[in-house]
């Protein structure tokens, strides 16, 4: 059996646990260079994510001005009107001059083109308010088409593109579709 330990014992036992409390300053600097090295190496993909995000953020938010104006036109009564330009849209009520909404597209993302058939978008859309740009309108029932009558269904397709990234990345190009009769609003990522 081991024999008890004798009160001088104690007194070597704290001397050397008093030694190894804390850190050295060679150690405190090892574990800074390392979250450095680890800072350096995680910048780059951090700011290519944030570049990618700010296409798809724009896309989002035109389906989601596409679906408040539709919901507007039905919930009021009242033609709804959204003009599309390669900087952003404006909504607008057709018995009112000021916009409802506006959305400016972040730097670097434009609307490439809206169409109304199934032919390849070819042409910036500008920035030019009205003449370079294109109007969708919701009816009072809630369709979507290229006059404020009615009866004219169309469904459109918004070509959204992100020119800070190539155009075959996976976020370098984006479809909102509107259809016509129902006005559902849809975005998928699409390379064109």
């Amino acid at each position: 059996m081991a024999a008890p330990l004798q009160a001088q014992d104690w007194g070597v036992m704290s001397a050397s646990r008093d030694r190894q409390n804390g850190f050295t300053v060679t150690e405190l600097m090892v574990v800074l260079v390392i979250i450095g090295l680890l800072a350096a190496v995680a910048t780059p993909s951090l700011s290519r994510d944030n570049t990618a995000r700010k296409g798809r953020d724009f896309a989002n938010m035109v389906a989601q001005g596409l679906q408040r104006a539709h919901l507007d036109a039905m919930s009021l009564r009242v033609a709804t009107f959204t003009l599309v330009c390669g900087d952003g849209m404006a909504t607008y009520r057709n018995d009112q001059n000021a916009p409802l909404r506006n959305l400016i597209a972040p730097t670097g993302v434009v609307i490439w083109d809206a169409l109304t058939d199934n032919s390849v978008p070819t042409r910036y859309l500008t920035a030019t308010r009205p003449d370079g740009c294109k109007w969708i309108y919701f009816n009072s029932m809630g369709n979507a088409g290229t006059t404020p009558a009615s009866a004219n269904l169309a469904s459109w397709k918004i070509y959204i593109r992100n020119e800070n990234l190539n155009p075959v990345h996976p976020d370098g190009g984006f479809l909102v579709s509107v259809t016509g009769l129902t006005s559902f609003v849809s975005t998928l990522n699409h390379t064109f």
